[in-house]
């Protein structure tokens, strides 16, 4: 028998991801008993299923990737925290169980128990949920809910692609698209839907960043109620991102440009940008000294990746610091956690999107010991284990930047020679080479695990990079990258 818990970490801004050893099949037959407070489904062939916990409203997803659903089915669970049970497809290819909790209530994912009675038949056992202390409580819940839902990220691999879109960003007079590679070719349309104004931008031969989440988009700016940006098609590549305009919002001028794609009111008189002086009064203007301004070095396609195995490997990725602890503190107050908290959802996006079993230690701003850390990869049966982290010293010393990557065993070194290459070929950065180190998370894994050191937050050099999100983007993509290729050699 063989017993996997979700573990402690989850919160309302994401979900850690437990994936269980199985194959593909059809979804039989499913029950939930309330007497017992337990799911129950059964498939015709050994499955591999994902449990999330998700938030806003509480819901346990347990989804089945290669798995056929013939129909939708629901469930409703009467004088219950428990609003109801479905089943649905997710798409042609995974079949997904939702229960999904009345508003106001949450579980503790730490109890919540997945076992796997075989290959083919699985108890999912849920908690007493509790509910939420105060009114206060439930209606900041229904509050972030609400900021969560705003703004939505559809991004998928593609290959091929002429430009990238890498982030929105609000300016001083409106709003930039950050694009590499080719001048977006756009098509815009305005229009109206239920007294609800929008705008769309229809992106031929583009794709969208894999490091771009719905957390990186602007809300509540010059009366932009929410931005979705979706990956519309892959073959050939084609995105949109949809504009949803609130009350009072101006006349949007759209223009794309070498670097990005501008869009700014139509009677802006346009403000100076830092560094780069007061352009001309056009947007063409206004949008070539933005890319100019923002564009560091073009990223590296995040689809040009190793390939391994899917569903192989589990690697457990660890955000160092969090919460009350910032870290480091550096030049311009620049925060360690604020770096990592951005580059470690970026490396596994990526690593999910070439078919690898993420871990996060801690999916949010949260504080949390080493001891759980280590505890977390060891429950996970992790092939290899990865503490992200930027480094400091004295601010007195801003000479000292470069790239430091730390091990603590034989297979943890190899690991750190194959992370710590990848990382400097792409990002130019000094080399502060690869050393051993008794950090207690790399001494106290059971499975190779390395400590990667960013840049310094202290130095001259490495502080504004790291504060950078297009830098942070190509970072992840080099550490996903360095990931894969040790991956590669197992």
């Amino acid at each position: 028998m063989r017993l996997n818990r979700l573990l402690p970490g989850l919160s309302l801004m994401g979900a850690l991801m437990i994936t269980l050893p199985s194959e593909a099949a059809r979804l039989q037959s499913w029950q939930f008993s309330p007497q017992e407070n337990q799911l129950t489904f059964t498939t015709d062939d050994s499955v591999q299923p994902t449990a999330q916990l998700l938030s806003n409203p509480t819901r346990l997803v347990i989804d089945m990737p290669g798995t056929t659903l013939e129909e939708a089915q629901n469930q409703v669970i009467a004088g219950s925290a428990i609003k109801e049970v479905r089943a649905i497809r997710l798409d042609n290819e995974t079949a997904r169980l939702v229960v999904e909790y009345e508003p106001g209530y949450t579980v503790n994912p730490s109890q919540v128990q997945v076992r796997g009675e075989s290959s083919r038949q699985w108890i999912v056992r849920l908690p007493e949920a509790t509910r939420l202390a105060s009114t206060g409580d439930v209606d900041k819940a229904a509050s972030e809910s609400t900021e969560l839902a705003s703004n939505t990220v559809r991004n998928r691999p593609v290959q091929g692609a002429r430009t990238r879109i890498q982030g929105i960003v609000a300016t001083v007079d409106g709003f930039f698209i950050r694009t590499a590679g080719e001048s977006a070719q756009l098509e815009v349309d305005r229009f109206s839907e239920n007294g609800q104004n929008y705008i769309t931008l229809e992106i031929d031969q583009a794709a969208i960043s894999l490091g771009l989440t719905a957390a990186r988009l602007p809300v509540e700016r010059y009366s932009i109620d929410s931005w979705q940006v979706e990956q519309t098609s892959t073959q050939p590549a084609r995105a949109r991102i949809t504009l949803v305009l609130g009350e009072g919002s101006p006349d949007w001028n759209v223009t794309a440009n070498e670097g990005g794609i501008a869009i700014l009111p139509k009677d802006v008189a346009i403000s100076s940008i830092p560094d780069t002086g007061n352009p001309a009064g056009t947007t063409e203007a206004y949008a070539s000294s933005l890319a100019t301004a923002n564009r560091q070095a073009e990223p590296a396609d995040p689809n040009a990746l190793p390939a391994v195995p899917n569903g192989r490997f589990t690697v457990v990725l660890d955000p160092g610091h969090g919460g009350r602890d910032p870290g480091a503190v550096g030049i311009g107050g620049l925060q360690e956690k604020q770096v990592v908290n951005d580059v470690t959802p970026q490396v596994a996006a990526i690593l999910r999107s070439q078919g690898v079993n993420v871990v996060l230690t801690r999916d949010s701003d949260y504080e949390l010991d080493l001891a759980p850390r280590v505890q977390i990869a060891e429950r996970a049966n992790a092939t290899i284990f990865v503490s992200i982290h930027a480094n400091a010293i004295s601010m007195s010393r801003p000479d000292v930047n470069g790239l430091e990557t730390f091990y603590a065993s034989a297979a943890g070194q190899r690991l750190a020679n194959t992370v710590h290459a990848s990382v400097l070929a792409e990002m130019g950065m000094r080399d502060r080479r690869v050393r051993s180190a008794r950090f207690y998370v790399i001494r106290n894994t059971s499975m190779p695990a390395i400590l990667v050191e960013t840049g310094f937050v202290t130095g001259a050099e490495d502080a504004p990079n790291l504060a950078d999100p297009v830098w942070r983007e190509r970072i992840s993509v080099a550490i996903a990258r360095g990931i894969l290729l040790h991956l590669q050699q197992l």
